[in-house]
């Protein structure tokens, strides 16, 4: 993928119901993508009226392996599951993203997922067992 708004993304309304499970992104190369990998359980295209819910998705067994390149942002794994139900066996192995732009550091973020990494640069230290 080159140049792309997203890389692998998984994206689900705020307020849904109901479970996507054994999801695999595996061997994708990335040059200069904005968002290389999210999962966003807080979407609202039109960023008004936008809710906060109890209810959510439920997503589980999603794997992230083998994935290498560049990105245009510094946020390059972005795991933002819903704060009532958690994403749960989430494997991120052999992931290699750092930054388009020379000397710019890159990080991962999570919000309420669990699983586990191997092999991942950069660092993703904030996924829960």
């Amino acid at each position: 993928m080159r140049k792309t708004l997203a890389g692998v993304r998984i994206k689900t309304y705020q307020g849904g119901v109901g479970y996507a499970k054994k999801i695999s992104f595996t061997g994708i190369k990335f040059d200069a993508v904005y968002n290389p990998i999210i999962i966003d359980q807080y979407y609202c295209p039109t960023k008004q009226d936008c809710l906060n819910s109890a209810t959510s998705v439920k997503l589980s067994d999603i794997t992230f392996r083998g994935i290498l390149g560049t990105s245009n942002m510094e946020n390059v794994i972005n795991l933002s599951c819903s704060k009532t139900v958690a994403c749960t066996n989430i494997v991120v192995d052999s992931v290699y993203i750092k930054s388009a732009i020379p000397g710019r550091k890159v990080y991962g973020s999570c919000i309420n997922a669990h699983g586990r990494a191997t092999h991942v640069k950069p660092y993703l230290n904030c996924l829960k067992p």
